[in-house]
């Protein structure tokens, strides 16, 4: 009877240390027949998205968002966290705003992506924390081929993927203190359109020095490629791939040290290489001038899955009306090493239609931009 009671409580406390493990179960994103799903709570998840305006993450506006939410019918709020109110000053944190979009969101039975608004914001660092802007010796600025700095963070040196890196743990650590038994969070967008808008390239002496040599090794290797110096191997994109390389790989390393904290997927977005009839007002289909230099556009979204393993996808914000570049663009990334997400898209009724073709595609999910 004492064995009986004893096997009984065992199985018990198994079925219990079991059920507590699936109910914990972390978002993730698997594969499966060629086909890629978002898993929550063990099922598959389709984020019906809406992101707000870039202004929006502020306790004071989240009402009107939590009400646009309600009229979207949207199940998952994609907001900002911004770096210069996340660390006002260096290694003190504020968690209040991180804190108000769990919370909101919980409330309100919906899921979220946060965006971390850290280096980059649309090509420019325009949400790094004054005293980051202020030291420029520091923190570089990107340099033009004249000689001038521009209001871009060079990816080169380490003291600034260091501060952003130990922001975004920090972020990281406390997300799995307050949801990493709710996941209410779905995942992370690691910097938004990463690169840089007045430069192909940072330009500084250091920078120009590795320039001038040879390639590294990881990247002859994910290239294909024999040694030589950069414009020896790439020619006429050598400064591009130059910056490419570079963001990839201080992206991939915050990437990596936020997923110790946090094991939930994480991503980048994407401000794509638009042919220029498609926006007449970006005639000039330049990398630096078009779209910021060094990010996973079209040509380039195999060469980054190489160097950010860390990454679980790239998604690409698609602003362009057309259905055939729209679902060109689609298929640029949805590849066997990349799940579709359209984490940015146009919101008049002209882009409805797209929403059908994501899916068919398999997308994890669409998002229109400025729903609130």
């Amino acid at each position: 009877m004492f064995l009986s009671a004893a096997v009984t409580a065992l199985v018990s406390i198994c079925f219990v240390s079991i059920s507590v493990a699936k109910a914990v179960e972390a978002p993730r994103i698997v594969q499966k027949d060629g086909r890629y799903a978002l898993m929550v709570e063990g099922k598959p998840f389709l984020m019906l998205g809406g992101q707000i305006h870039n202004s929006s993450a502020w306790p004071s506006e989240l009402p009107q968002v939590w009400d646009s939410m309600a009229a979207l019918h949207a199940n998952t709020v994609e907001a900002p966290v911004y770096w210069e109110q996340f660390e006002p000053q260096e290694g003190h944190f504020d968690y209040a705003n991180a804190d108000a979009l769990v919370e909101g969101a919980r409330a309100h039975n919906l899921h979220v992506v946060l965006l971390w608004f850290g280096t980059w914001k649309n090509g420019n660092m325009h949400y790094v924390p004054a005293w980051v802007k202020a030291d420029a010796k520091r923190f570089p600025h990107t340099i033009r081929p004249d000689g001038e700095p521009i209001d871009v963070l060079s990816p080169n040196p380490r003291n600034t993927l260091e501060a952003d890196k130990a922001a975004f743990v920090a972020l990281m650590r406390h997300l799995k203190q307050i949801d990493g038994d709710q996941h209410t969070v779905l995942m992370i967008q690691v910097e938004n359109e990463s690169g840089n808008i007045g430069s192909v390239r940072d330009n500084s002496a250091e920078a120009n020095k590795e320039f001038a040599g040879t390639v590294p090794a990881d990247l002859l290797t994910a290239t294909h490629k024999q040694a030589g110096t950069w414009t020896q191997v790439f020619g006429a994109e050598a400064d591009e791939i130059f910056q490419a390389y570079h963001q990839a790989k201080y992206i991939n390393e915050i990437a990596a040290a936020g997923k110790r904290e946090f094991e939930i997927p994480l991503y980048i977005n994407v401000w794509i290489d638009y042919p220029a009839a498609e926006l007449p007002q970006r005639q000039i289909d330049t990398p630096g001038i078009g779209y910021p230099s060094g990010g996973a556009v079209q040509k380039f979204v195999g060469l980054w899955r190489t160097l950010a393993p860390s990454l679980d996808m790239i998604g690409p914000d698609i602003y362009a009306d057309d259905s055939s570049f729209y679902r060109e663009t689609m298929h640029a990334y949805r590849r066997p090493d990349n799940p579709l997400w359209i984490p940015e898209t146009g919101r008049d009724d002209s882009f409805a239609k797209f929403f059908f073709y994501a899916l068919g595609d398999g997308a994890l999910g669409f998002s229109p931009f400025g729903v609130d």
